[in-house]
């Protein structure tokens, strides 16, 4: 990788309204996000309604992420950026207006926004991934991967802050029409992404058939697991992701929320500074990971990650359990957003690494249906997980649901290791060719 690199890819246009395309979406799904979890535990009050909400998702997931996948790696992805985002915007701009004009939102209305968000999020998903190779150089990927990544922090910091004013000066109206706002902003930078000077597009010909049949649906995922048999390490990652996102998805998603709002009576502005912490974590570990993960040693930093990761619910879960009777209101707020700070450092660095390894180790032609295949195993474990953990904050303290993921995760390490072998078994064969 050159050492001038990181300042080449800041001048590059076509990286940079990359870059702050994802950002600006993010940016408006995240507000979308912690509005509707303020909206219907406030509606509700209970944090297993709040998680079917988003269980939801894994409907269009399932129905979706193989033409996702076969799209990316057949047609042009830039293109597909530009139509998903317009299709984005469009439906942002009829539930503003449905929301303001006819009726507000309730709970069906809310189930059919998530359904339709998380399938144009289905058709990006893939794209994201491979486009990035579309419009860098390969020693780039590298770099522009960790750069790209340290939007999520000001996204985490900036989103409950924005959604939290919004909110409650103009209720949801004020957040659809915020959301809106970024989307458009959004579309408009797609049409500044290009393809890098003399780049020819890497299309798997090798079947030609109609995209949305069942039969070629069906032998769409055939493909990809054919494609998966000369990769075991990646067949290790989507066995991996799905076990982590289970076991830690919902701590913030659902156990966070519910402890917060619900357990603690927190208002509307210290849920916003919980969320506000996680985003300050966040904004750091990418220039952790500019530092810690180098090109050959990414897999270190999963392994050691989810050691960190059990080390700090171990230490939470006997925090809170052995000193519940001396803790004070602040305290137990204090706590669990300080682990949960630290959980968000980790999670980024993994995520990192793993992305790094997915797009130099798999090849071009593929990655789009491979990508796919791990966002639908992960994206499945997800909302099973939120039910699961819905229960728990329902029915326990928050100490079981800390224990059941330290175990889960004891799992996943030896899941990780395991995988991480393989790969480093490959490198060292390479390394001899």
């Amino acid at each position: 990788m050159k050492e001038n690199s990181y300042i080449h890819l800041l001048q590059h246009k076509s990286f940079m309204a990359f870059w702050g395309f994802t950002t600006l979406l993010r940016l408006a799904s995240n507000i979308l996000q912690f509005a509707l979890a303020i909206y219907v535990l406030d509606l509700t009050g209970s944090a297993l309604v709040y998680s079917t909400v988003l269980s939801i998702i894994i409907l269009p997931r399932i129905l979706c992420s193989s033409c996702a996948g076969y799209l990316a790696d057949r047609k042009d992805c830039i293109q597909i950026l530009n139509y998903v985002t317009l299709g984005t915007t469009c439906l942002m701009a009829c539930f503003f207006a449905i929301h303001q004009l006819l009726t507000p939102l309730n709970l069906p209305l809310i189930y059919v926004l998530v359904i339709f968000l998380e399938m144009c999020e289905t058709f990006l998903g893939p794209t994201e991934g491979k486009i990035l190779i579309n419009i860098v150089s390969k020693e780039d990927i590298s770099p522009a991967s960790k750069i790209s990544s340290l939007d999520d922090g000001f996204v985490d910091i900036l989103s409950p802050i924005i959604a939290s004013l919004f909110y409650s000066c103009l209720g949801l109206t004020g957040i659809l029409g915020i959301s809106l706002l970024l989307e458009g902003i959004a579309l408009l930078l797609t049409f500044l992404i290009h393809p890098k000077s003399g780049y020819i597009c890497v299309i798997d010909r090798s079947e030609k058939f109609e995209i949305f049949s069942l039969k070629n649906v069906a032998f769409s995922y055939k493909e990809t697991f054919l494609c998966l048999k000369g990769q075991p390490y990646v067949i290790g990652i989507i066995l991996f992701a799905p076990l982590f996102n289970f076991f830690i998805s919902p701590l913030f998603s659902v156990t966070a929320s519910h402890f917060f709002r619900v357990t603690m009576q927190a208002n509307v502005g210290m849920y916003a500074m919980f969320n506000t912490v996680l985003g300050i974590a966040g904004l750091f570990a990418p220039f952790l990971a500019m530092i810690f993960i180098k090109n050959e040693n990414e897999f270190k930093s999963n392994e050691n990650g989810t050691i960190a990761s059990i080390l700090v619910l171990l230490c939470l879960n006997f925090t809170l359990y052995s000193k519940a009777n001396i803790i004070t209101y602040n305290g137990f707020l204090y706590i669990v957003a300080t682990a949960m700070a630290l959980l968000v450092v980790i999670v980024t660095m993994m995520n990192i690494a793993t992305s790094i390894t997915i797009k130099k180790r798999i090849p071009e032609q593929v990655i789009g249906r491979v990508i796919s295949m791990i966002q639908l195993c992960s994206t499945i474990s997800i909302p099973l997980g939120q039910l699961l953990y819905g229960f728990l904050a329902d029915q326990f303290s928050i100490t079981i649901s800390y224990l059941i993921s330290t175990l889960g995760l004891a799992i996943t390490f030896i899941i990780m290791r395991k995988t991480y072998h393989m790969l480093l078994s490959i490198r060292r064969e390479e390394e001899k060719c």
